[in-house]
This record gives structure tokens, sequence and C-alpha cells, in this order.
């Protein structure tokens, strides 16, 4: 009777869990336009927080110089930073646009050209539409999907203003949470952990994929492809992407140049030298300066990027790590969530209470 009634208990608990997991996913789905941006700005509030400790490493004290005056230059580093790459890739984007009516008869010439070494005719496909409108209207559709991200943008730096504001009162909030001294000082070591893994990872994964950027920015150059800065950032951040990120980044530019020169012979170069750069800088350079420090298993981080793409779209596969690495370190912490930190953690090795 007694074993009976332990099974029925484990039934209902394990229904109640997938209730509870089918409510959340459907919550993350509903309200993604809210939680995407608030997540973002509180990433960048930790980035504020890592620049701000510079100062610190540096010597100035609070005495001296202090702890507001350190926020303040901090977020308008930030904020300097958002700002001029928005720039940047503005005047990228309006260079793209001046040369749209080449790009339309470049890609005309394309298919066409298509005829002589291929069976399948293309002729009556390059006569049902305007290459040069079919040009204009992905720009326009370029356009709209960039003041989608600038106003984004704008929210994710207003959510991260008042994350700033609420910041000192955020000590104060988990005392009151957990009055227990143990309970918080529990709490605080697993919000610094969080802290310290998500600040290093995107701190790691930035500088290789700044330096990936660059050179990059400088094969574009070299090779005459038109907005190098537009075709370099999207190296940069499809470089956050694991695994199909290296492989988006290089094919994009590469099928740009073969619209561009209407030829493959630049386009080849742009693809194996920029494929070259993002694989060692993926497959050798990071896993050596990263380590284990992540703990995550491979297969968990190619589900997480699928799961939380499907979500959330691009910006879900961007968070698809850090959200991982933050499931593992609270899921350790309580036993009844541990065996699902052990599945998710890279080799089953989980730092205990």
């Amino acid at each position: 009777m007694e074993n009976t009634s332990k099974k029925i208990a484990k039934v209902q608990t394990t229904s109640h869990a997938l209730i509870i997991a089918s409510i959340l996913v459907v919550i993350l789905y509903l309200g993604r336009s809210l939680i995407i941006p608030l997540i973002f700005g509180i990433i960048l509030w930790l980035l504020m927080r890592k620049v701000r400790s510079l100062f610190y490493m540096i010597g100035l004290s609070d005495k001296w110089f202090p702890k507001w005056l350190k926020t303040l230059l901090s977020s308008a580093i930030l904020f300097s930073t958002v700002w001029g790459i928005g720039l940047i890739f503005e005047r990228n984007i309006q260079e793209l646009i001046r040369y749209s009516d080449a790009y339309g008869r470049n890609l005309t010439r394309i298919l066409q050209d298509f005829d002589s070494f291929s069976s399948y005719k293309v002729e009556d496909l390059v006569k049902s539409f305007n290459s040069n409108d079919l040009i204009n209207t992905y720009m326009t559709s370029v356009i709209t999907s960039l003041q989608a991200i600038i106003s984004n943008v704008i929210i994710v730096l207003i959510y991260m203003l008042f994350i700033i504001m609420e910041e000192s009162s955020f000590k104060f909030k988990i005392r009151a949470l957990f009055p227990d001294r143990a309970a918080y000082d529990e709490r605080l070591l697993v919000i610094r952990r969080i802290e310290k893994a998500i600040t290093n990872y995107l701190g790691i994964k930035s500088l290789i994929a700044l330096i990936s950027s660059t050179i990059a920015y400088s094969i574009f150059t070299l090779a005459g492809l038109n907005a190098p800065f537009f075709w370099a950032l999207l190296v940069f951040m499809f470089s956050f992407i694991p695994f199909f990120g290296v492989l988006i980044s290089s094919f994009l530019p590469a099928i740009f140049a073969i619209v561009q020169f209407a030829g493959y012979s630049e386009s080849l170069i742009i693809l194996f030298s920029v494929g070259s750069i993002q694989f060692l800088a993926g497959n050798i350079i990071e896993p050596k300066i990263m380590g284990n420090t992540m703990n995550v298993s491979p297969l968990v981080v190619i589900l997480a990027l699928g799961f939380w793409g499907f979500i959330w779209g691009l910006p879900g596969m961007f968070l698809s790590v850090p959200i991982t690495v933050i499931m593992v370190i609270v899921f350790s912490k309580f036993k009844s969530t541990r065996g699902i930190a052990i599945i998710l953690s890279e080799r089953g090795e989980i730092e205990h209470e």
C-alpha cells in the first residue's frame, strides 16, 4: 500500500512538472517581445558591471572615484559603442541600396549565363520578373527589419537603465527574501556564479569574434566587397550562434559576392578564407581558451539551439548557450533538479551544495 502511494505521488509530481513546463513554454513564446529585450538588457547590465570592475582593477577606489561615476562612465562606454556601431551599420546599408540597380543587372546576367552550362533553361524565369524590382523589394525588407532591430535596441537600452537604477536595492531584496544568513549567502553565491559564467563566456566569445570579424573585414575590403563593415558585423554576431553561425556568416557574404561581381572567383576566395578563419576560431582557439568553463554538453548545446531558436527565433539562438549555462548552475543547487543539471553538464560533474 505504501509503495502504491509513493508511485501515485511520483506520477502526480511528474505530471505537475510537465504541466508547469508546458505553461512556461507557452509564456516564453507569447511573451517573447517583452522577455527577449529584458534578457538582453540584463546582459548589457552585466557587461557594464564588468567594465566598471576594470576601474577597480586599475586602483580607482570609491573614495576618489565614486561608484556612481564608474557606473555612469561604464554605461556611456557601452552606449557610445552601440551608437557608433549603429551609425556605421546604417551607412553600409545605404551603400548597398545605392548599388541595388547594379546588383539587379548582375543577377539577370548570372541567370542568363546559367543557360550555357545547364539543361534547365531559366530564360522564361528571367522574363517573368524584373531583377531590379526583386533587389529593391529585398532591400525594402532589409530596411524594415533594421528599423525593427533599432527599435528593439532602444527598448533594450531602456531596460538596462532601469536595471542600473534598481541595482543598489538588489541585495536588500535578496536579504528580505532569505532572512536566514546561510540561505542568503547561498543565493548570493549562485547569482555571482551565474554572473561570472555569463560574463566570462561573453568576454571570451566577444574577443574571439572581434578578432575573427576584424580579419574578415580585411578580407572583404581586399576583395572589394561593398559594405565590408556590414558583413564583418554579421561575422561577429553569428559567432555567438553555435555550429551553424560559422556556416551562415561564411556563406552570406560569399553569395552576395556572386551578385556584386557577377562571377565566382571572389566568392570562392571569401568563402574559403572567412570559413577557414571561423573554423579555426570556433574549433581550435576557442576550446583552448574557454576550456570547460561552460560545463555544457555539446549535444545539449545543439538541442538548446534548436529549442530556443524555435521559441524565440534568431535571438533565441544567440541566447541558447547563456540560458543553458544558467540552467546548469541553478538546477545543481536543488536536490530535486540536480539530476537534470548532471544530464545537461558536459561530463556529469557539477558543484554540490
